[in-house]
C-alpha cells in the first residue's frame, strides 16, 4: 500500500508539472501570436508559434487527465493519459529528427540562399535594417556573410558596425574601426547554443513522460487487480 501511494503521488506531481508547463507554453505562445508586431514575428514564423500553441494545449490537457486519473485511480483516464503521452513522445522524437536534419550543411546552405536575397543590406526595408543593426550591436559583428561590405559599400556601413570593443575582431574601413566578423557566424553559434538548450529541455520532458507512462501503467494494473480483472 505504501508503494502504491508513493507511485500515485509521484504520478500526480509529474502531471501537475505537465499541467503548469502546458499553461505556461500556451499562454506565452498565444501572447506572442497576438502581439506579432511587438516581437517582430513574420508570417514565416507563424507555423512554429502555432505548433507551440498546439503543444501547450495538449500538454495542459494531458496533465489534467493525468492528475484526475491519479487521484481517482480511473482506468479510462489513465489509458487516455498513457496514449496521449506516447503520441506526444513520438512527435517529440520526430521533431528532434527534423531539427537534427535542419542543422546539416545542406539545410544551412538553403537558409543562406534565402538570406542572400536581403543583400545589399542598405537596400533592405527600414525595419529589417534597424533589427539587423540591433543584432550587430549585441553580437559585435558587421554584415551577414562577408562583413561590412554586405551593406553595399563603405559609405553606407552604419554606426552599429563601429568597433566599440577592441578585444573583438576589428578592421579599418575608410579611417574607422569596424567589426570584421560577419553576423552569420554569431547567429549560427547562438543557434547551436539554443538548440542544445532545447535538446536538454526536451530530454528532461522525455524522461518525465516515460516515468508518467510507467507510473500510469503500474497504477492501472493495480486498479485492475483490485477489481479482479487485468484486461
Amino acid at each position: 500500500m505504501a508503494v502504491h501511494k508513493i507511485i500515485k503521488y509521484l504520478l500526480f506531481t509529474i502531471n501537475f508539472v505537465f499541467f503548469v508547463a502546458g499553461i505556461t507554453i500556451l499562454g506565452l505562445s498565444v501572447h506572442a501570436r497576438n502581439n506579432r508586431a511587438d516581437y517582430q514575428i513574420t508570417d514565416n514564423l507563424l507555423p512554429p508559434i502555432n505548433l507551440l500553441v498546439f503543444v501547450g494545449a495538449v500538454t495542459m490537457i494531458l496533465g489534467f487527465l493525468g492528475c484526475c486519473g491519479a487521484v481517482r485511480e480511473d482506468r479510462r483516464l489513465l489509458k487516455l493519459f498513457f496514449v496521449g503521452l506516447f503520441a506526444v513522445l513520438f512527435m517529440m522524437l520526430a521533431l528532434g529528427v527534423l531539427g537534427a536534419l535542419s542543422r546539416t550543411e545542406a539545410a544551412q546552405e538553403v537558409v543562406k540562399e534565402h538570406l542572400k536575397e536581403l543583400l545589399p543590406l542598405s537596400a533592405a526595408p527600414k525595419d529589417v535594417q534597424e533589427s539587423f543593426q540591433q543584432l550587430e550591436r549585441s553580437g559585435f559583428c558587421c554584415g551577414f556573410f562577408v562583413g561590412p561590405l554586405d551593406w553595399g559599400n563603405s559609405t553606407v556601413v552604419p554606426d552599429s558596425c563601429n568597433c566599440t570593443d577592441t578585444s573583438r575582431n576589428c578592421t579599418v574601413l575608410d579611417g574607422r574601426q569596424v567589426y570584421s566578423t560577419p553576423c552569420m557566424t554569431y547567429f549560427m553559434t547562438w543557434l547551436d547554443r539554443l538548440s542544445h538548450t532545447f535538446i536538454m529541455v526536451a530530454c528532461g520532458f522525455g524522461i518525465l513522460m516515460i516515468l508518467g507512462m510507467v507510473f500510469s501503467s503500474v497504477i492501472g494494473f493495480q486498479v485492475c487487480v483490485k477489481k479482479g480483472s487485468v484486461i
